[in-house]
């Protein structure tokens, strides 16, 4: 015996609506922290730059703290915020960072270790 018309639509909407609900449902792959709040600030208020690095140094050490994924470009920008500051060590290892989470980026980590090389009077250079 069939069932009635009516449960028929009811289940198929029932399905429908659970479908769309784990559809709605947000997840993301990174541990963001506040790193876009920190680059529209830094955007607003360019002179603001030692508030800046530390803010990205905060949203940094959390991620590492918890083990999560940081998102691709936080250690770059970390980094070069460091080699503006004129710490070119410790702008290269954030740039490892990087090209180690991103492969993608290994090219341009690689020109970013070469010039913070250059900086800091170690001109060998070199790759990962």
């Amino acid at each position: 015996m069939r069932a009635p018309r009516h449960r028929q639509r009811i289940g198929r909407s029932l399905v429908l609506l659970a479908a769309l609900c784990l559809c709605a449902c947000e997840t993301t792959h990174y541990t963001w922290g506040g790193y876009d709040s920190v680059l529209y600030a830094h955007y607003k208020a360019p002179q603001d730059h030692a508030a800046y690095v530390e803010r990205l140094k905060a949203v940094v050490l959390a991620a590492q703290q918890q083990g999560a994924l940081m998102p691709p470009g936080l250690c770059a920008e970390y980094g070069y915020a460091l080699l503006e500051q004129g710490k070119p060590d410790e702008a290269v290892l954030y740039f490892k960072q990087e090209s180690a989470q991103w492969p993608e980026s290994r090219l341009f980590m690689e020109k970013m270790i070469r010039n913070a090389r250059r900086k800091s009077g170690d001109a060998k250079g070199g790759s990962l």
